[in-house]
Order: C-alpha cells, then sequence, then structure tokens
C-alpha cells in the first residue's frame, strides 16, 4: 500500500490522448460474437483446439506489423486458480509464435493489485510468468514502471475527467486477455471484463473504489482499448470468499471468445452452476456489469448474439448438462 499511495498521490501531468477507433472482431459472424467452449484435462489440449474452432490465429495475427499484448491477471502472486497460471501465458504466446509472430512483438504485461501485489515485477516474478517470458524471448511490461496516458472516452460517463491507461496499452496493434474465473468483493465476479482494473494507474483506482457507482466505473474502462480475443482458463477454479483450496473445484474448461462481453456471460454461467459465491445470487444476465456493457455496446450476452462452438474431450456427462444450462441462462 506505501507503494501504491506514492503512485496515487505523485501522478505526473499528462495531456488527453485522442481515443482510438475500436477495432471490429475478425472472428464475427452474421453479427455474432463467437465463443468457443472446450472440455478438457489437458490445457494446452483445450487452448489449441478452442483457439480452432474459433477460427485460428491467423484471422488476429494478419497485417500485425507492431506488438500484441497479453494481460493476464496478476492481482497478486496467489497462485493459480486465483491468479493467472504462467502455462496459460506460454501457450498463448507460442501459437502466437507459430503463426508468425515474432517473439520481440509479444508484450505479457500488468500492473497488479493494491493491497498486496506491488511492485508488479515482484508478483510476475513469483506467480511464474517472468520466466515463460524469458524462456520464449518474449517481453514483460511491469506498467507501474513504464509510461502512462490519459484517457477521456466520450462515452465512459461515470469518468467525467477521464483515466489513465499504459501508453503499451494505447499503442497496442492487438490485445489479448487472459483471465481467470472467481467471485469478487466488490465487483461480484472477475473475468474478462474486470480485467481492464489492471490497465489503470493508482489515482484512477482510487476513483474507482470510492464507493460509488462502481460497475458503471469499471465498465467504463473497456472504452478506452479494444480487446481482440480473451482466453479463460478454467480448468480450476475458486468458488468461495478467499484462497482455501477447500473451495477449489474442477470445472475442466477453457472458454475463448472475440469479445470480451460474451466470453463473460459463458463464463458467469459456469461460476453460477458451479455456485460460485454472490454470482449465484443473480441469474447471468440480471448482473449490472452486463447492462453497462450494452450501454457502452461492447457487446451482448445474449445467447441470440452469440454463436457458442462446445467440443468435449473428457466424454463426461457433466459437459453436456452445462452447455445446456449455459443456453439456458443466456436465452431465457
Amino acid at each position: 500500500m506505501k507503494r501504491y499511495r506514492e503512485m496515487a498521490d505523485n501522478q505526473p501531468k499528462l495531456s488527453i490522448a485522442p481515443i482510438k477507433q475500436r477495432r471490429k472482431s475478425n472472428y464475427m459472424t452474421e453479427g455474432r460474437n463467437q465463443v468457443a467452449l472446450v472440455s478438457c484435462t489437458k490445457r494446452s489440449q483445450g487452448i489449441a483446439e478452442a483457439l480452432k474452432l474459433l477460427g485460428g490465429l491467423k484471422p488476429l495475427v494478419k497485417g500485425v506489423k507492431g506488438e500484441i499484448v497479453i494481460k493476464p491477471n496478476c492481482n497478486t502472486d496467489d497462485i493459480y486458480p486465483r491468479d493467472t497460471c504462467p502455462d496459460t501465458i506460454k501457450i498463448i504466446a507460442s501459437s502466437l509464435i507459430e503463426n508468425g509472430v515474432e517473439p520481440n512483438q509479444i508484450v505479457v504485461g500488468d500492473m497488479s493489485g493494491r493491497a498486496r501485489g506491488l511492485p508488479t515485477r515482484a508478483t510476475v516474478e513469483n506467480l511464474g510468468i517472468k520466466t515463460v517470458a524469458e524462456e520464449l524471448g518474449i517481453q514483460v511490461d511491469y506498467f507501474d514502471e513504464g509510461a502512462w496516458v490519459k484517457v477521456r472516452p466520450e462515452e465512459a460517463k461515470y469518468w467525467p475527467v477521464g483515466f489513465v491507461i499504459p501508453k503499451r496499452i494505447y499503442d497496442a496493434e492487438r490485445i489479448i486477455f487472459s483471465p481467470i474465473l472467481r467471485s469478487h468483493s466488490t465487483a461480484t465476479f472477475t473475468c474478462a471484463m474486470k480485467l481492464g482494473v489492471g490497465l489503470i494507474d493508482a489515482r484512477s483506482r482510487d476513483w474507482l473504489h470510492d464507493g460509488h457507482d462502481h460497475y458503471g466505473k469499471l465498465l467504463d474502462i473497456n472504452s478506452a482499448f479494444s480487446v481482440d480475443m480473451v482466453v479463460s482458463d478454467a480448468l480450476k477454479m475458486n468458488i468461495g470468499h478467499g484462497t482455501d483450496t477447500k473451495d477449489e473445484v474442477e470445472p475442466g474448461i477453457i472458454i475463448v471468445s472475440d469479445n470480451i462481453v460474451a466470453n463473460d456471460a459463458v463464463a458467469v454461467a459456469l461460476m453460477r452452476y458451479y455456485k460460485t459465491v454472490r454470482v449465484v445470487d443473480k441469474s447471468t444476465k440480471e448482473h449490472e456489469q452486463f447492462s453497462h456493457a450494452k450501454r457502452l455496446r461492447l457487446g451482448s450476452p445474449d445467447l441470440n448474439d452469440i454463436q457458442l462452438k462446445t467440443l468435449d474431450f473428457t466424454g463426461n456427462n457433466v459437459f453436456l448438462d452445462l452447455v445446456e444450462y449455459i443456453k439456458t441462462e443466456l436465452g431465457g
């Protein structure tokens, strides 16, 4: 918290940077966002097959000359499933390299949480992500050590004076989110839509956590950048209030999507299926984050607007039940 307060109290003066036009999805079909849902026991197989279901990485990397930023969940150094598994980052980055992206074009970056995540450098090292980056020759960016820009998206009505994001995110040609799934004390649930909190500076986080309009502020952050793909790793998931391993379940699920809202709709339904605390209190589409997502035109949680593609490597009837449950939640 000392490190955090130093950052919040000593924010450099920044001029407003123009908002860039939101990138169109490389995978949308007939106006519908794509979500691949794969049941598996091996992470590498699950991610690879989910990417195939989505249409592969070629549409995403085509024509990219600049950087692709992978944004994990490195809030603290609590190991997976509380934060992103380093193997997930390794698989995503390796897949990009296999599809022609140069290692030095790939950046894994984050700014850790206020309470016990800073400095991010230590958190990323403790989670094993720095080791993966060194092995593959990709870059690591600890956003709290880097350059920032101030933005003021017109539709971000809960940020009247704007907020500050990493220059690396502002300049990125593609952004890939790699969230985990769990309950959250203020946001109800953590997945892709909340991952943007790691992309605002300390003073902006003070405004986010001032006790007012939390959901609106949270979703407004996502209006400042484009997320081109989400890879959600739910091989394991914590469904309780804290970090106790007794609250861990093993859904054996990988979710890959071209849209943060479609991804989170399926993810929240999955969390509800496993009775995750707080999340289970409302049906999926009743959660307030989705109403703000619609306001900002970030995407839709409705099944009619999502093309759900499924694949099962386990032969487990639970997956069939889960798919039907998700369809009911998003189509009701």
